[in-house]
């Protein structure tokens, strides 16, 4: 495994791709030119210049040194085209670059004019044609090169070359049966001539936060990080409206410094994002909260006291419940390979990070796990691999959840999403049918990482014929046999998001809130988040087959309810509901929308308590308040009768609280039956919310 101190997030990546390439031969190839093969001597000259200073940085085998050389490489192969030690050098410094496919013109030429020019001229030709999806002459060259190893470097190379050969297998069958998608550069939208990697978007689609390393457009000279001779990394944002992208906007400060700074992740509400910094033990995760539109805080480490350690971790998803994190770490001591997938569950005592528990050897190979997601509904699991069954580089896999709660096997996404090079950094809408990553295998590129979307267009529909043309059909060929069709899985998205604003109902101002989802069946909190402080804007996901309470408390502000029960076949549904809160002074009521009886009667269910509970921390907490339990009904019946049901359930409600320890003197109830409807009653969605409880205030 490579470890490298001081490099930063892309430098890693890159790095662990080449592991499994190293240059061992090319010292031994001599760089000579004639003179009689140049028009003039000054060509001369300078090619020979260019070429002894491109093999100076190809010798130190890392990154920012392979660019350079090919730089230089490459302006002189403009000179001496013909030149095969020099095609040689270009070709071997294209395959430790971006620009991988590249290398297999300059290869082909060395090969088809002088084939023993080097010992290893096989390997690399394999790699150039297995990056170009020619397969089987990859692995043919490949299984040529291990031909011509003395014992000693057949135990180094052996599963080198197996895990090559097997890739290449593993390609053509992704090739063969392609994946039912659309895959579409995002263009100037997102990506540059520069590297553009690590896509998070937003749960409803509306969001792309990146990462890139193009030069500032507001500065005259951008800083080169010097490791990788490249600009810093900063983090970007675009915004999607009608249909269309925002251009790029740059991250302001403090979430960009002056050093290099990576988004890897983002909160189910949209508001927080995970970033990488490499600077402090070797790579710790960071997170930053949204204030407004232009404002965020200073990423700070502390929500992340356990999972950060010594070691590396270069990335992490939060589940929607917020109370489980993957993340990435490259502990040696425990690790089934290289970098590993962990999970940490948060101690709900402190909300602190409980201790990181590695998800064992069917999720992590014995090479390196990078770039995991959890999908918003928690149920797939997502991750770069450059093992388990790869074609070639990091391939994106999924692992589905099981009945037991365990993972299951993890399913390469296949072709055309995966390429010979890498793909990394998948992410997916709430809707499951739009994904965004980067790649360097695509054919598209701009020469380096670039940011994909991809459509999922689901299973393909079977070609209906009219009755005529298969009866003609029927007789010319008549069918004599029976062709049973391989089943298509469909997965239905049963996923709810809520969003909206949340403001004063007197001024419309934005308000700062806290938002609390409830079971209300199990009587437990299973998510809690907040609207930004500025905007007031949020954002839940709700998964179907539950009935959840949500609670919007806020400061001096009454705690306003809703209800939202999804039955389990509910598919997938967006819903805008902006929210105004009233201010906790006399005169203000609010609906409690998760109280419930039992049918006909004025029995609280328990599936009320949360809600009833909220009300007694309210009256505990503010111990001058005064107020009125009221019930209301539809105009269904007489009107002597919903009087009585409508106070009797009132009443229920304040023997309830006071059961809790809220003075009877404080408590009022009331039953207005059909006298005070909120929505016309000629529909059942009106008469469902005509029928209430609700809370007033009468003295504070």
């Amino acid at each position: 495994m490579i470890k490298i101190s001081n490099l930063k997030f892309l430098l890693v990546l890159i790095a662990l791709t080449l592991v499994f390439a190293p240059n061992v031969e090319a010292k031994k190839v001599k760089l000579k030119f004639k003179k009689e093969n140049f028009t003039n001597i000054k060509d001369f000259r300078k090619v020979k210049k260019l070429a002894r200073k491109g093999s100076r940085y190809i010798k130190y085998e890392t990154p920012g040194d392979y660019i350079k050389a090919v730089d230089f490489f490459e302006k002189a192969y403009e000179l001496a085209p013909n030149n095969v030690a020099l095609n040689y050098y270009l070709g071997t410094a294209y395959l430790q670059s971006a620009s991988k496919k590249k290398s297999l013109k300059h290869l082909e030429m060395v090969f088809q004019t002088e084939p023993t020019i080097a010992t290893d001229i096989h390997f690399k030709l394999g790699r150039a044609y297995h990056l170009n999806y020619e397969f089987e002459k990859g692995r043919n060259h490949y299984l040529k090169y291990r031909a011509t190893l003395d014992n000693k470097a057949l135990l180094y190379w052996t599963p080198i070359i197996q895990k090559f050969v097997q890739e290449t297998e593993y390609g053509e069958k992704y090739v063969k049966e392609p994946q039912r998608v659309f895959i579409d550069n995002l263009g100037s939208t997102a990506n540059s001539a520069f590297p553009e990697y690590s896509p998070v978007i937003t749960v409803d689609g509306k969001t792309l936060f990146f990462t890139s390393k193009r030069p500032d457009a507001k500065k005259r000279k951008t800083k080169i990080y010097k490791p990788l001779q490249q600009y810093y990394e900063n983090i970007y944002r675009i915004t999607r409206n009608k249909g269309e992208w925002s251009a790029p906007e740059k991250l302001p400060k403090p979430v960009n410094s002056k050093e290099n700074n990576a988004v890897v992740g983002i909160d189910q509400s949209g508001q927080e994002l995970i970033v990488f910094n490499g600077k402090d033990k070797n790579g710790d995760l960071l997170q930053t909260k949204m204030k407004s539109k232009t404002k965020w805080t200073k990423p700070k480490s502390n929500l992340f006291g356990r999972i950060n350690s010594k070691y590396r971790e270069t990335s992490a998803s939060v589940h929607f419940d917020g109370k489980t994190m993957y993340f990435t770490n490259d502990n040696p001591k425990d690790s089934r390979g290289g970098s590993d997938v962990f999970e940490s569950r948060r101690i709900s005592s402190n909300k602190s990070w409980g201790k990181p528990k590695n998800l064992g050897s069917l999720v992590n190979s014995a090479y390196n796990e990078e770039a995991v997601f959890i999908s918003p509904d928690g149920q797939t699991l997502y991750f770069s691999s450059n093992g388990h069954s790869s074609m070639g580089g990091y391939d994106i896999f999924k692992c589905e959840v099981q009945r037991d709660g365990t993972w299951g096997i993890p399913q390469n996404l296949g072709h055309p999403i995966n390429t010979p090079d890498d793909d990394m950094f998948f992410s997916l809408t709430a809707n499951m049918r739009f994904g965004y990553y980067a790649s360097l295998g695509q054919d598209d590129t701009n020469g380096d990482w670039d940011i994909y979307k991809i459509t999922f267009l689901g299973p393909e529909k079977p070609l209906i014929q009219s009755s005529e043309d298969m009866l003609i059909a029927s007789l010319a060929n008549p069918i004599t046999e029976v062709v049973i069709e391989k089943t298509v899985e469909i997965k239905t998205i049963r996923l709810t998001i809520v969003k909206g604003i949340i403001s004063d109902s007197f001024t419309e101002r934005p308000v700062a809130a806290t938002i609390e989802v409830v079971d209300n069946e199990k009587d437990e909190v299973i998510q809690t988040s907040n609207t930004n402080s500025e905007t007031g804007e949020y954002m839940i996901t709700l998964p179907s087959g539950r009935n959840y309470g949500i609670m919007i408390k806020a400061t001096d502000y009454l705690h306003h309810s809703e209800n939202f029960n999804i039955p389990e076949a509910t598919n997938y549904q967006e819903i805008s509901k902006n929210i105004m809160l009233n201010k906790l002074e006399a005169g203000s009521k609010v609906v409690l929308n998760n109280i419930f009886f039992e049918f006909g009667k004025s029995i609280l269910h328990p599936s009320s308590y949360p809600e009833l509970e909220r009300v007694v921390a309210m009256m505990l907490a503010y111990k001058t308040l005064v107020i009125e339990i009221s019930g209301h009904t539809d105009n269904v019946g007489s009107a002597s009768g919903n009087i009585t049901v409508s106070n009797s359930r009132a009443k229920a409600v304040v023997d309830y609280l006071i059961n809790r320890g809220v003075p009877y003197a404080r408590l009022q109830h009331k039953g207005y039956g059909f006298a005070e409807p909120i929505a016309p009653n000629d529909t059942e969605e009106g008469r469902q919310q005509n029928r209430r409880v609700e809370f007033k205030i009468l003295k504070k």
